[in-house]
């Protein structure tokens, strides 16, 4: 079973490289993402990928739409209330973007707001 278990990090150490090796050679713009905090070369690689072509968004929080990051809304009678996140778009990658803001929100990520005076 340990034996294993190591086979299986080795395994996923090399495909770590292999993504940073990607990451590096044919888009450079991922650099860029990770100057924020929380924001792995994964996530950033994903985010490149799945949105392909940024200039086909008119403004930046269309990104956001796209990816389905946007609040809906729901009517009641006279009032409009913000439903939960808005399920389109896709899963994988509003997965990473979410586990990142786990990160920055934590108590390790939360240093990010101190660091910038810096």
């Amino acid at each position: 079973m340990l034996q294993e278990i190591e086979s299986l990090n080795e395994r996923i150490a090399e495909y770590d490289r292999r993504i940073e090796q990607i990451a590096k050679d044919a888009h450079p713009e991922v650099t860029l993402l990770q100057q924020v905090k929380g924001v792995g070369t994964l996530i950033a690689l994903t985010y490149v990928l799945t949105l392909d072509d940024p200039h086909r968004f008119r403004r930046s929080r269309d990104a956001g739409c796209f990816l389905g990051l946007r609040p809906g809304r729901r009517n009641s009678g006279n009032e409009r209330a913000a439903d939960a996140h808005q399920q389109e778009g896709d899963r994988y990658l509003r997965t990473l973007i979410v586990q990142g803001a786990h990160y920055i929100s934590g108590p390790l990520g939360g240093q990010w707001i101190c660091d910038a005076g810096d």
